[in-house]
């Protein structure tokens, strides 16, 4: 039976992950729009997708593959990581701090908003966290130990992160750093750490390769969705840097920026190099073109430990912090009183999928041969998982052969000649395409009201006998 400090962290793993599996089997939200992408990479599982490496959709086929596709088991991955993650993290903190420090990074780190909030949905961040805080875990052990098994352990972390999402790259520039400011450069000399590299760099190798067979999409839309190039945006940095508040916690973020300057304990080195240079460099690309608030979590695995390490002594300090996380954590789970404040609906883009979806296989049944097309990603992706029968997944009517999104790379129109569609749009018919098809009609609409100031409204048009674009 485990005892100690370790049997009551996994105890309180089990309470707080049972609590989150029943907040998301009784939420009753549909799918963000990512959520519903992701969950048809997993029917198609490749090496690599138009905006993501290929792991998200392997932890969603694996998911589902055992309890099946519904929304729950779509997102039960997070419910699985974020604990396995938890773990590694103590694991981390005892070995450099001891038990008691480590029981606390972890229930810090089990609460933070970031993880509440993530918790509830499947996203890339769920892998990226995981690989990140064992590849750090890896690290520290080498440092000690110089063993095989660990530098192996190191490679396979930084391999499946990159695999997950290409910030997990920057773990290469905050290890320089360290060997750099701690004067450890006798680890840019062995050998063993060369062969941990070239072990990531294999593992990594196959989504290079897809890329390579695809004109590198993944790499384009990376650049594309960062929006570098057009000058200084103080106003993005501003958002970002705000935005760390609800990532970390409202007195985490301010302390951790504190306790980066004024603490002086043991490790700080370490800790300061696998923290600072992920914050900085999302913050650089929140200044030059744009960064979600989420893009450097990360940097929490590090930053629990040295504020959690500062906040020794300061036993009120950290009780106002978690009591704050859980608060913000409960906000997400239960956000009726600030939709009530905010007059809105915080959950909006997670409800009305389904509803507008069986709207749509209605009018589907009656042209069952009609095959879903739109331009909009969120179309597809959405009606792909709430559209019936099996096997509907849609087209992008993209006549210009532009590569905007997944299904812009991964469906024709080219060999659709004769067939007929079910055309979704949120607007009208555009003229030019009336011109590419025998005939054009309206069939329906497809509405969903889920707040006073937000509603989903789409039209459909049946479109017969494609002529192709070229016409």
């Amino acid at each position: 039976m485990l005892k100690g400090e370790l049997g009551l962290l996994i105890l309180l793993i089990l309470l707080v992950t049972l609590y989150r599996a029943w907040m998301v089997a009784s939420s009753g939200l549909n799918l963000f729009v990512d959520e519903a992408q992701y969950w048809y990479w997993a029917q198609h599982l490749d090496w690599g997708y138009y905006s993501k490496p290929p792991v998200i959709a392997a932890i969603i086929a694996a998911t589902t593959s055992v309890c099946g596709d519904s929304e729950f088991c779509v997102r039960s991955g997070s419910l699985l990581f974020y604990p396995l993650s938890t773990l590694v993290l103590f694991l981390l903190a005892r070995r450099l701090f001891g038990a008691t420090t480590a029981l606390m990074a972890a229930v810090l780190f089990l609460t933070l908003p970031a993880v509440s909030l993530s918790s509830t949905l499947i996203s890339t961040d769920v892998a990226l966290f995981f690989c990140w805080t064992l590849a750090l875990y890896a690290f520290v052990r080498v440092l000690a130990s110089n063993a095989w098994g660990d530098w192996l352990l190191l490679g396979l972390a930084i391999g499946v992160g990159m695999l997950s999402k290409y910030t997990m790259g920057i773990f290469f520039v905050s290890a320089l750093l360290y060997a750099l400011f701690a004067q450890r450069l006798d680890l840019l000399r062995n050998v063993r750490a060369w062969v941990a590299v070239l072990l990531a760099a294999l593992i990594f190798a196959p989504n290079l390769w897809w890329n390579w067979q695809h004109d590198f999409p993944t790499f384009q839309h990376t650049a594309e969705i960062a929006e570098i190039g057009s000058g200084l945006h103080w106003d993005g940095l501003a958002d970002f840097l705000g935005g760390q508040f609800g990532v970390f916690g409202l007195l985490l973020f301010p302390l951790f920026v504190w306790a980066a300057f004024a603490w002086r304990g043991p490790h700080k080195v370490l800790l300061l190099s696998f923290a600072l240079p992920f914050l900085l460099v999302i913050s650089l690309q929140a200044l030059l073109g744009y960064a979600n608030a989420n893009w450097a979590a990360p940097t929490y695995v590090a930053a629990t430990l040295l504020v959690v390490v500062w906040l020794q002594g300061r036993g009120r300090w950290f009780a106002l912090a978690l009591l704050l996380n859980v608060l913000l954590g409960l906000l997400v789970y239960h956000p009726a009183p600030l939709n009530q404040w905010l007059d809105t609906d915080l959950h909006k883009r997670l409800k009305g999928w389904q509803q507008v979806g069986e709207q749509f296989h209605a009018i589907q049944r009656q042209y069952p041969d009609a095959i879903l097309l739109a331009s909009d990603r969120n179309i597809l992706s959405e009606f792909a998982y709430y559209v019936q029968p099996e096997g509907l997944r849609g087209t992008s009517w993209n006549p210009g052969q532009l590569l905007r999104h997944h299904y812009d790379l991964v469906t024709r129109l080219d060999d659709k000649i004769g067939k007929d569609f079910l055309f979704v749009t949120p607007g009208g018919l555009p003229a030019d395409m009336v011109v590419h098809f025998a005939n054009t009609q309206s069939v329906g609409g497809l509405h969903a009201t889920i707040h006073a100031k937000y509603r989903l409204d789409y039209q459909v048009y049946l479109l017969r006998g494609f002529k192709g674009v070229g016409k």
